[in-house]
């Protein structure tokens, strides 16, 4: 009775220790798993994003352009409020939610940080659901189109489970290039300052005349989100690189989101056959020492 004891406690233990390592092995591949479907799906919409520019009329295009400069002109001046405040109830303001959206889903471009190989959608407003998946515009500030005396904001999450987002924007360095694409245009911008402030600290986010700014921000330091890490860039000359490789956005355009999964699910199969021999060694090991206490009995 008590050897049958033993081998069901030891089989409920076993079993235990593989659900444990299971579940650790979710968590673990998780975060992975999920920023690449999110890769994928700001790719995607880039792309659409891109498509619906090209099919625009010459008509279009200069209303959208012209309706995003009139904009600017109107609010000279960034009124700022704190990205990360986590409003529900978050509310586009009219004709703001309009502008520089040939989709009418939200979207008014795209950014990419070459140097943290990301390319990320940019959407009106701070809506929770907007910073969960890509970058938001901060209503309040000038639209990210470039011209003197603008200083549009960008905000967007770190530490993310589901998604990167600006997870390494503190590995930004003054000199660095990022890259705006609104419509069909490319703005360059190099980082010239860097900055911590509290979150009710605004002035470094104001409009300073004859200037053309964008300032990325995000919550640090990371994990605890006490204050705002400030990344700010300059209006310089766009160079394009000239490449044979296909855009960043163009390849994860084009990644099978079936093929993500497999992924997950190859590296889930070979951690549950690393459990498995795991366990199984340490049953034998367990197997023979019974047998050798029961040996020398």
């Amino acid at each position: 009775m008590k050897k049958k004891s033993k081998k069901k406690s030891s089989k409920i233990v076993n079993i235990f220790i593989a659900l444990v390592f299971l579940v650790g092995a979710g968590i673990f591949t998780y975060p992975t798993i999920s920023d690449l479907w999110n890769q994928y799906r700001n790719a995607l919409l880039v792309s659409k994003y891109n498509s619906s520019v090209e099919n625009l009329s010459n008509d279009q295009y200069d209303k959208l352009w012209q309706d995003a400069e009139e904009y600017n002109t109107e609010h000279p001046t960034n009124v700022i409020v704190d990205a990360f405040s986590e409003e529900d109830d978050y509310v586009l303001s009219h004709p703001y939610d309009e502008v520089l959206d040939p989709n009418g889903d939200g979207l008014m471009g795209s950014i990419e940080i070459p140097k943290l190989d990301v390319v990320l959608a940019i959407y009106h407003g701070l809506g929770k659901d907007v910073l969960e998946k890509g970058v938001g515009h901060v209503e309040g500030t000038s639209l990210p189109i470039g011209g003197e005396s603008t200083h549009a904001v960008l905000a967007g999450h770190r530490g993310l489970p589901s998604a990167k987002i600006f997870t390494d924007l503190d590995q930004m360095e003054e000199g660095d290039i990022f890259l705006i694409h609104v419509l069909d245009k490319t703005l360059a911008y190099k980082v010239d300052q860097i900055k911590t402030v509290l979150p009710e600290e605004t002035s470094e986010l104001d409009t300073i005349p004859g200037e053309d700014h964008v300032t990325l921000v995000t919550c640090t330091p990371y994990g605890v989100n006490s204050h705002r890490l400030l990344v700010r860039g300059i209006r310089t000359d766009y160079v394009e690189e000239e490449t044979e490789e296909e855009p960043t956005m163009q390849k994860l355009a084009k990644i099978d989101p079936v093929k993500i999964m497999l992924v997950g699910l190859a590296v889930l199969i070979i951690l549950i056959i690393i459990i498995y021999l795991v366990v199984r060694r340490k049953s034998r090991k367990k197997k023979n020492t019974e047998h050798k206490e029961e040996y020398k009995e």
